[in-house]
């Protein structure tokens, strides 16, 4: 077992509800230089991880997990390995009904004052869930993390700590160490039994207003339809 630097949240070019401009090689090749050892690219109702792209990261010293970023009654679900059933499910229900199987499943940025936020499903859902997640995108005391922090503590589920990239460069403010086997099952079975520490630290206000500015646009869009 070893002491891994992992970010289970982060989206590239291939995300079909956002328009970003690299490539899930240049994030890898950016988190590597980081020194993330394992990354989940979890596109918004997408899995792009394929045995290809998988061998890429390990030539950069990094385990790349299966994920995917899914919508369930517009609410995002983290979900680290998903079965195909997974990805084809769109209710809390169905999930439920499928069961963990070999994944992972975490609340993303559950408080945050966004459209696809889980906000009250959290409370409802909570069987469903191995993990909640303090978002990387906060300022100083602009955190809807804490809220997050509070409802872990509530529920007893560990805290993980993510990028949420969207754009690069990336910033490894937020990340999670993991006491894992070096394998998807591993990373899997460390986050089901809480083997994680959050590293954090509060962005700074140019790159905080820069993507602030960048998911109002994508509310926007999401709101209106374009």
């Amino acid at each position: 077992m070893r002491r891994l630097k992992a970010d289970f949240h982060t989206h590239a070019a291939d995300d079909p509800r956002d328009t970003l401009r690299h490539s899930s090689e240049m994030l890898i090749d950016a988190a590597s230089e980081e020194g993330i050892e394992v990354l989940s690219i979890t596109c918004h109702e997408r899995s792009v991880y394929t045995e290809s792209l998988s061998r890429y990261a390990e030539r950069r010293g990094i385990l790349l997990l299966p994920g995917i970023e899914a919508m369930i009654e517009n609410c995002h679900v983290l979900i680290i390995n998903p079965a195909p059933e997974h990805i084809r499910a769109r209710t809390f229900a169905e999930l439920r009904a499928i069961g963990r199987r070999d994944a992972a499943f975490i609340a993303p940025h559950p408080f945050y004052p966004t459209p696809n936020s889980l906000m009250r499903q959290l409370k409802l859902n909570i069987d469903l869930f191995d993990a909640i997640e303090w978002c990387s995108l906060y300022m100083g005391p602009l955190n809807p993390n804490v809220l997050a922090a509070r409802a872990a503590r509530r529920y007893g589920l560990p805290m993980v700590g993510t990028s949420d990239t969207h754009e690069l460069p990336y910033r490894c403010t937020t990340c999670t160490w993991i006491e894992a086997e070096p394998t998807i099952a591993g990373i899997v079975e460390a986050i089901r039994k809480g083997r994680v520490e959050l590293e954090t630290r509060s962005w700074s206000p140019l790159p905080a207003a820069r993507f602030a500015l960048y998911a109002a646009r994508g509310i926007v869009s999401d709101l209106v339809g374009i």
